[in-house]
C-alpha cells in the first residue's frame, strides 16, 4: 500500500487573486488518496512564497521524511506551482526526495519522470510559475515607480502618517495619531535645546513607538517635508518628486534638522542677548580676577548707558563705549602686508589646483558609495515584493540607506561648492585685512563679533584707558603688521625696512618656503614632502 505526505501551500495574494484555498487543496487530495487506496501519513500547511524551500512548514516535513525514511513514498501536491516557483531548486529538491525514496507527485498534473519526454512536461510546469512571478514582480515595480513619480506614497505608511483610499479609490496617505510628537521632534532638535536622544525618549515617553536607529532614519525622512525619493532604476536616476500628501515640516524646518544632524549647525539657547552696543561682551577678561567680562545697560540723566563689568561681581567696570572705540583705534594699528598677502592667495590657490585629483577620486568614490546603497535598497524592493521581507523590514533599511546617501550626496555638494566659491573666499579675505577697521564699523554685530574671534588668540584684558598687548591669531599675524597707523610720505615709504622678518617672505624669485610651510600648518592644510615646491 501506498503511503504519501499531503502539502498544501498558498500565499496570500493568491487567495485574494485566484480564489486558492488551504481547505480545498485538503479536500481534493484527500479525496485522491480515498479514490487511489493511498494511506496519508501527514498533512503540512503554509502560508509562505514559494519562491524558495525556507519555508517553515516545508522545512518541517522534510526533516520528518529524513527522520522516518520508510514512513512514505510519495508527496503530493495539487500542482506543481504548490511545490515551487523556483525552475532550479525544484529539480534539486526532486533529486533529494529521489533519494529519501519519496517521489513528489501533482494530482492535477500528474507525470511519470520514468519516461524522458515527460521531463519536457516537468520543465513547462516549473518554469511557468517562475515566470508568472518574474512578470508580477516587473509589473509590481512598474506600477509602484508611477505611483511615485505621480507624488502618490505607494508602500505601508511612514509613521506618523495612515495609509488610505482617495476619492478616486488610489492609494495615499495621510497625518495619523503619531503626527503631533513627529512635528514636536523636529521642532525641538531645530530649536538646538534637546540631543537626539534626549528627543527620542521624550517622544517615547509620548507614545511614539521607534527605535535608536529609526529615530534617525525618521528624522531623515524627506516624506515629512513633503518629498518622495524615487531610487534609480535601471537607467533611471535616482531623484525627488512633490508628494501629493500633506507634510508634517516645511521645508525650511526639514533642512534645519539636516544641518544640525550633519554637524553643519549647531544651535543652543542664547546666555545673553546681544547688544549693538556691546560688541566685546565674550571677549574681555577681567584683569583683577580673571573672570569673563559681561555687559549691561544703565539708567541715569535721562538716558541709557552701557557697562562691561565682570561676571563674578568685583568692581570691574567701565563704559563700553570707550572701549569699543579705542579697540577700533587698534585696528587701525593692523596694516595689510601685500606681500603676504599675496602669498596668503598663491598658496591657497595653489593648494585647491593640487588637491583636485584628490577631491576627484573622493567625489568618485563617494558616488561608488551611494550606488552600491541604491543597489541594496532595491534589493530590499525585490525581496518584500517577493514576499521574502516584510514591510517594515523594507521600511527600516530603506531609511538607512537613504540616510547614508543623504550624508554623501550633501559631502559632494559641499566639495562642489569649496572648489566654486574658493577665488571668492581668498579675494575677499585679502580685501578684509587691507581694509579691517572700515570693514569692521560697517559690519552688523553678528559679523563683528564672528570677526573678533577670528582675529584675537586670546581674549582681550582692559586697563584703564588702554587695552593690554593684543594677541592676534598666528594667520593673520603672518600677513598683517601691527605698529601706529602710517602718516605722512615718509613713514609709507619706510615701511619696507620695519617689517618684522619672521612674518614676510624673503627676496627672490619665489617666497621663501618655511613661510608658505608656516600658513599651510596654520591653516591645518597639508604640507608638501620634502624637495616638493608650491608653484605659483
Amino acid at each position: 500500500m501506498k503511503k504519501a505526505y499531503l502539502y498544501v501551500r498558498v500565499s496570500t495574494d493568491e487567495q485574494a487573486e485566484k480564489g486558492y484555498s488551504l481547505r480545498h487543496q485538503e479536500e481534493r487530495l484527500r479525496h485522491y488518496c480515498q479514490l487511489n487506496n493511498i494511506e496519508v501519513v501527514a498533512l503540512f500547511t503554509e502560508d509562505h512564497s514559494a519562491k524558495t524551500f525556507e519555508r517553515p512548514a516545508f522545512k518541517l516535513m522534510l526533516a520528518q521524511m529524513k527522520k522516518n525514511r520508510a514512513s512514505a513514498n510519495l508527496l503530493l501536491f495539487l500542482k506543481w506551482d504548490r511545490f515551487s516557483r523556483n525552475a532550479g531548486d525544484a529539480y534539486g529538491m526532486i533529486s533529494q526526495l529521489n533519494r529519501l525514496g519519496i517521489e513528489p507527485q501533482g494530482i492535477e498534473q500528474p507525470l511519470d519522470l520514468n519516461v524522458p519526454e515527460n521531463k519536457m512536461m516537468l520543465a513547462f510546469y516549473l518554469a511557468a510559475p517562475e515566470v508568472e512571478n518574474d512578470r508580477r514582480s516587473l509589473n509590481t515595480i512598474a506600477g509602484m515607480r508611477k505611483a511615485m513619480k505621480e507624488g502618490r506614497h505607494a508602500n505601508l505608511a511612514p509613521r506618523g502618517y495612515k495609509n488610505i483610499r482617495d476619492e478616486n479609490n488610489m492609494p495615499s496617505i495621510v497625518p495619523g495619531k503619531d503626527a503631533e510628537i513627529i512635528k514636536w521632534a523636529f521642532a525641538e532638535i531645530a530649536a538646538g535645546t534637546s540631543t537626539v536622544m534626549d528627543v527620542w525618549r521624550q517622544s517615547r515617553a509620548k507614545g511614539l513607538k521607534v527605535s535608536k536607529s529609526q529615530m534617525f532614519n525618521l528624522l531623515r525622512n524627506t516624506y515629512y517635508a513633503g518629498r518622495i525619493f524615487i531610487p534609480a532604476y535601471k537607467d533611471e536616476p535616482a531623484t525627488y518628486v512633490d508628494g501629493r500628501h500633506e507634510p508634517l515640516v516645511s521645508n525650511h524646518l526639514f533642512n534645519q534638522v539636516q544641518d544640525i544632524l550633519n554637524g553643519r549647525k549647531r544651535k543652543g539657547p542664547a546666555k545673553n542677548i546681544a547688544r549693538e552696543e556691546l560688541p566685546l561682551r565674550g571677549f574681555l577678561t577681567c584683569r583683577k580676577c580673571g573672570s569673563n567680562i559681561s555687559g549691561s545697560a544703565s539708567r541715569g540723566n535721562g538716558g541709557r548707558y552701557y557697562y562691561y563689568h565682570c561676571s563674578r561681581g568685583c568692581n570691574e567696570r567701565f563704559k563700553a563705549d570707550e572701549a569699543n572705540s579705542i579697540f577700533v583705534n587698534e585696528l587701525e594699528k593692523i596694516q595689510a602686508n601685500e606681500q603676504s598677502i599675496n602669498l596668503f592667495e598663491a598658496v591657497i590657490k595653489d593648494y585647491a589646483k593640487q588637491s583636485n585629483r584628490q577631491k576627484l577620486d573622493n567625489t568618485k568614490s563617494m558616488q561608488e558609495e551611494i550606488e552600491k546603497h541604491r543597489v541594496r535598497i532595491n534589493n530590499a524592493q525585490q525581496m518584500m515584493v517577493d514576499g521574502d521581507l516584510s514591510a517594515a523590514e523594507y521600511r527600516e533599511i530603506k531609511y538607512r540607506y537613504e540616510a547614508e546617501i543623504e550624508k554623501l550626496e550633501a559631502k559632494q555638494a559641499e566639495i562642489k561648492q569649496v572648489d566654486a566659491n574658493l577665488t571668492e573666499y581668498v579675494s575677499n579675505t585679502a580685501q578684509l585685512l587691507r581694509n579691517l577697521p572700515q570693514y569692521y564699523a560697517d559690519a552688523a554685530l553678528p559679523v563683528k563679533q564672528k570677526l573678533i574671534g577670528s582675529l584675537l588668540a586670546e581674549k582681550l584684558v582692559f586697563e584703564k584707558t588702554a587695552f593690554r598687548t593684543i594677541q592676534l591669531n598666528e594667520v593673520v599675524s603672518l600677513i598683517c603688521r601691527t605698529g601706529r597707523p602710517s602718516e605722512g610720505t615718509k613713514k609709507k615709504g619706510s615701511t619696507k625696512n620695519v617689517e618684522p622678518s619672521n612674518m614676510v617672505p624673503g627676496t627672490g624669485i619665489e617666497p621663501a618656503h618655511p613661510c608658505e610651510w608656516q600658513i599651510l600648518s596654520l591653516l591645518r592644510l597639508p604640507i608638501p614632502p620634502p624637495g616638493q615646491r608650491i608653484t605659483h
